[in-house]
């Protein structure tokens, strides 16, 4: 048995205290990497987080955040360290996804950095292609940002 066999998907608001515990393990691992100097990204109040659990511990998380009619925004995509290499992110990233699909949503954008190669190369498998920067990365060397039509 591996660790996506185990995985259950839940929604989560932006308060429950294990998103809060991945999306704040994230921004320490993100810090890590390219420095405190990054933009900070407040979070819309609409945002709808999907928590992944396996075997009934938080090991990930994805926000899906409104932009506007048709558009939304992949946020705090994150899976613990200990528990990468199994997939577990494809499954958030579908499940993510779906989610869109059936709020009405027509196309996604994400940004992730030049340093996320793992990111990069999962964003591009499932579809994602480069796009412009948008606010506030436009002027952040280490960001890039994709989108997809759903």
């Amino acid at each position: 048995m591996t660790l996506i066999d185990e995985a259950e998907l839940r929604s989560a608001t932006t308060t429950d205290p294990d998103i809060v515990a991945l999306t704040t393990a994230q921004q320490a691992e993100l810090a890590a990497i390219y420095g405190d100097d990054q933009p900070l990204v407040d979070l819309h109040p609409d945002i709808r987080f999907i928590l992944l659990l396996v075997g009934g511990t938080p090991v990930g998380c994805v926000g899906l955040q409104p932009v506007s009619p048709g558009l939304g925004e992949i946020k705090r995509m994150y899976v613990e360290p200990a528990s990468r290499g199994w997939g577990l992110s494809r499954l958030l990233l579908t499940e993510v996804e779906s989610e869109a699909r059936r709020l009405g949503l027509t196309h996604l954008r994400l940004e992730t950095g030049t340093a996320q190669h793992e990111a990069r190369a999962l964003y591009t498998h499932h579809g994602y292609t480069p796009t412009s920067p948008y606010p506030p990365f436009e002027n952040e060397p280490a960001s890039l940002c994709f989108a997809k039509e759903l």
